[in-house]
């Protein structure tokens, strides 16, 4: 994807302007933002219903709620990218996944505690490949991201 510096530069400028907590120190800042991700993947998830297993729940969604939590997700990760140093990244490829959705999130689940357990970029590589690869999935093109990131950030 050629976007991803762009959205690297984008997202720093809006990490600027946060007051981050001064009585916190990197680690707890650190701790708390990958909570935060958790937390955004998670609601995420929810609203893609993909997590059900009974005939009782309907898997259908809505698209802007979606592309709007995505977004939210994407730009997490980017400001753990930031944080880690990770932020020189050009593009991240994406490769068709086969996997069903519900495998797609426990994986990225993996890949946030595999960059929690041992920070490296190659940790952090294959995180946003897998967020990017389920925005793929989503049927999010690069464009409507590309949009929402924008209208977010300003």
């Amino acid at each position: 994807l050629v976007f991803i510096s762009d959205l690297f530069k984008l997202q720093e400028e809006n990490y600027k302007k946060l007051n981050i907590n001064p009585e916190l120190d990197e680690y707890k800042i650190r701790a708390r933002q990958n909570l935060e991700l958790h937390v955004k993947v998670s609601d995420l998830a929810s609203k893609t219903n993909c997590f059900a297993y009974t005939t009782d729940v309907k898997n259908d969604f809505d698209k802007d709620v979606i592309l709007l939590k995505f977004v939210q997700c994407l730009k997490q990760v980017l400001t753990i990218g930031i944080n880690n140093g990770y932020n020189t990244l050009e593009e991240v490829s994406i490769n068709h996944n086969e996997y069903c959705l519900s495998d797609q999130f426990l994986n990225l689940y993996i890949d946030i505690n595999d960059l929690i357990i041992s920070r490296s970029e190659d940790h952090f590589e294959t995180l946003l490949e897998d967020l990017l690869s389920i925005g793929n999935t989503l049927g999010l093109s690069e464009e409507e991201i590309v949009k929402k990131f924008d209208e977010l950030s300003n």
